[in-house]
């Protein structure tokens, strides 16, 4: 089964992104902060990461440099509320796989996930 990391520092916004993809099939650990995902991402090894961008002290750019610097080959997927054209190259231009607008919906996270789990490059970051 495909284990998905959801960062998020709200506690409503994890669970609704949890529950729509559990419905999905995947399996879902939680972190509301940049730190506890990257300990997870590193200790629990999921498939996918799906990070908010905007978060207090370790942000989801914290989380993409982050993997950068450690080497985790995990792909992210960026959902925000931030939806500049500068944000998503940055985003690009640090690793994230597809960067996707909040409230993601369930028909944009199946081929976000599909695109980051088969290594390509969604058409969100392109």
């Amino acid at each position: 089964m495909v284990t998905i990391l959801v960062v998020d520092d709200s506690a409503f916004q994890r669970k609704i992104l949890s529950n729509t993809l559990t419905g999905m099939g995947y399996q879902v650990i939680t972190a509301d902060n940049g730190e506890e995902g990257i300990e997870k991402a590193s200790d629990r090894k999921p498939d996918v990461i799906i990070t908010d961008l905007l978060m207090p002290e370790y942000d989801g750019f914290w989380v993409l440099e982050q993997m950068k610097t450690k080497q985790i080959k995990i792909p992210v997927i960026v959902v925000t509320s931030d939806v500049q054209v500068s944000t998503r190259d940055s985003c690009r231009r640090m690793g994230a796989m597809a960067f996707l607008n909040k409230p993601a919906k369930k028909e944009d996270l199946q081929p976000a996930i599909s695109s980051a789990l088969a290594g390509g490059i969604h058409e969100s970051c392109r």
